[in-house]
């Protein structure tokens, strides 16, 4: 049999081609390529690549992900190519144990610190989990604890749930983590992320790389970490190729993050931490995450809370000496128009209300009792007047304060005395409820602490009314070393500790925000501030100790991981402040402050215990 192949070049100008291959061809092409692989396996000859995984908290190695590849010189090089040959042969589970086992015994080898997170299909655990422990065992064999290792299945074939979860958490009672490749697949990633729960979801670099946070992909990521945060599970950045890539990952409180800015994958595992992540750290915690994006309306990050950022209906005015008949010649024309204002000598006197003119008007005698009336023998007396400067929050409740007949009438909007225009009721609630959206999208999932657009925000406000306040940035010393001694969840308890001690710190005039991770700002105000600051220092130092065991407790150190990897001694928990009195003019923008902020932080972290130093320059 023949099969033609026909190519279309019109580029070229040689028109049609035919390319004539037979069937035999072709098999004989699959089984050259089936006994390539054999010999793959059978020489073990798999390169193994390490591609590093950064904790963006406190920009340490966390983990590398292992990447196989086949000869270089081998159609086979590329694992997407090798694996799909494999599976057409049934040789995938082979190939898949040697991946594992070269990663493992190159990751040992290398004496490299930290996680290991190795690749590993689902139907293939599946399978494993029947294996009497091949994969334990092979870490035993080369010295290599399970929990520094993380599973991550790739998802590529259909497989049966309740087998994968059974073999999850098989492997999860062994000490392995668990790490799903990404969310992106629809629906059954979806249902996997809540049978399985995994400790870490990949982000497909789709989500990640060029994506800008104003963007559709950045509503995406949200509800993707929002989904990671209520199953208990960290997320993982893919795809970090730029500068513009890791600020974005770091505003939407990602903890960790991957991609050839920060690491390409090599042989020789990268030990060092990169310069862009050095080097602009500071920017990206503090320039970047505080800074509002500038795609962002002006109006949502300074005057989202105000009337005047709203658009009013310019709805004309009547005067309190026109006709009844001549408004209500005006409500039968204009069926959507609910209420006019009434004017006076331009002050607004009172409000004409359609269903209480057409409801007048449909009386006995109605039209001749009223045919000669002025609008001021039927109009509302006393209507909902607000200015343009009120809050959203404050215009619902003087709404919803009204009596029962009045809730839904349009509210008028004045600036002064002036009449500006008239709101309906609609409006103002589709307002608040988009308000609430956008604050939740910006809070942190942990904390529930306002996130880093609405720190910019806030500090930018206060410096455009020339306020005087002081903005302050909270540090957590040593707090990655507690991490990885007690895991997650405990160091998740000493986060909200220091969240909740900020919120009982701050007065109403304050504001206390997340930026993410061990950071946090707050805006004080008042004469006392710093006595109210040390105050809480001291409460947490009190506080943070129960969350150590015992033996810790009494030795007033840990022993943990630094970032090399190397054991030794950690002091307890403490808190670094970093403070600056932003009096009227000190500061042009919120950009301006936080750069003060950062050299400052860089002082204060030299210090031991809890330590708080403050610019107290005017200008």
């Amino acid at each position: 049999m023949i099969l033609a192949i026909l190519i279309v070049n019109d580029n070229r100008g040689d028109g049609m081609q035919a390319l004539q291959l037979s069937k035999d061809d072709m098999g004989d092409k699959s089984q050259q390529l089936k006994e390539e692989l054999l010999g793959i396996i059978d020489r073990q000859d798999i390169n193994t690549l390490f591609q590093p995984v950064f904790d963006l908290g406190d920009h340490s190695i966390f983990a590398y992900e292992a990447l196989s590849r086949g000869p270089v010189d081998s159609e086979l090089f590329n694992p997407e190519r090798l694996f799909e040959i494999a599976y057409h042969h049934q040789l995938a589970s082979e190939l898949d144990y040697l991946c594992r086992r070269k990663a493992v015994e190159n990751f040992v080898n290398r004496n490299i610190s930290g996680k290991l997170a190795l690749n590993i299909c689902p139907s293939v655990l599946v399978n494993m989990n029947f294996r009497s422990g091949r994969t334990l065992q092979m870490l035993q064999e080369v010295g290599l604890s399970s929990d520094r290792v993380i599973l991550e299945l790739t998802e590529h074939q259909q497989t049966d749930i309740a087998s994968l979860k059974q073999a999850v958490n098989y492997y999860r009672d062994l000490g392995f983590s668990i790490a799903m490749d990404d969310l992106s697949a629809g629906y059954s990633n979806l249902r996997l992320l809540a049978e399985l729960q995994p400790d870490y979801l990949k982000l497909d670099k789709f989500f990640v790389s060029g994506v800008k946070a104003d963007c559709v992909e950045a509503e995406f990521v949200k509800l993707i970490t929002d989904l990671a945060a209520r199953v208990g599970c960290k997320v993982i950045a893919e795809g970090v190729e730029s500068a513009d890539d890791l600020m974005f990952i770091q505003r939407m409180d990602i903890a960790f993050g991957q991609g050839y800015l920060l690491g390409m994958p090599q042989q020789e595992a990268i030990e060092h931490i990169p310069d862009v992540l050095l080097e602009t750290s500071d920017k990206l915690l503090l320039n970047s995450g505080l800074a509002a994006n500038s795609n962002i309306d002006a109006r949502i990050q300074c005057n989202i809370e105000r009337i005047g950022s709203l658009q009013l209906d310019r709805t004309d005015a009547c005067f309190a000496t026109d006709k009844l008949t001549s408004v209500l010649n005006t409500f039968q024309s204009n069926p959507e128009l609910l209420a006019l204002p009434v004017l006076e000598n331009g002050k607004v006197v009172g409000a004409i209300i359609r269903d209480a003119l057409l409801n007048e008007f449909s009386k006995p005698y109605a039209h001749s009792l009223y045919n000669r009336a002025p609008v001021s023998k039927l109009m509302l007396k006393d209507p909902l007047i607000v200015q343009v400067e009120d809050s959203l929050s404050d215009a619902s409740q003087m709404a919803t304060s009204r009596s029962y007949n009045l809730v839904y009438c349009p509210i008028i909007v004045c600036d002064g005395e002036r009449y500006i225009g008239m709101l309906s009721i609609r409006k103002l609630l589709e307002k608040i409820t988009q308000t609430q959206v956008v604050h939740a999208l910006h809070s942190n999932p942990l904390t529930s602490l306002p996130g880093n657009v609405r720190i910019a925000s806030e500090i930018q406000e206060r410096i455009d009314k020339k306020a005087t306040f002081v903005l302050s940035y909270f540090d957590l010393d040593n707090f990655k070393a507690f991490n990885d001694k007690y895991g997650f969840e405990r160091g998740d308890k000493m986060i909200c500790l220091v969240a909740e001690l900020l919120r009982k710190t701050a007065l109403k005039k304050d504001f206390v925000g997340h930026i993410g991770g061990d950071d946090f700002v707050m805006i004080l105000s008042g004469a006392e501030w710093e006595q109210r600051v040390w105050s809480m220092l001291q409460s947490f130092t009190e506080k943070s100790q129960l969350l150590y065991n015992d033996h810790e407790r009494e030795l007033g150190f840990i022993e943990s991981t630094d970032r090399l990897g190397h054991i030794r001694e950690f002091a307890m928990a403490s808190l670094s402040v970093s403070a600056t009195i932003c009096s009227p003019g000190k500061f042009k923008s919120h950009l301006e402050a936080s750069e003060v902020i950062a050299t400052i932080k860089h002082e204060s972290k030299k210090l031991e215990g809890n330590s708080m130093i403050v610019d107290r320059r005017k200008c």
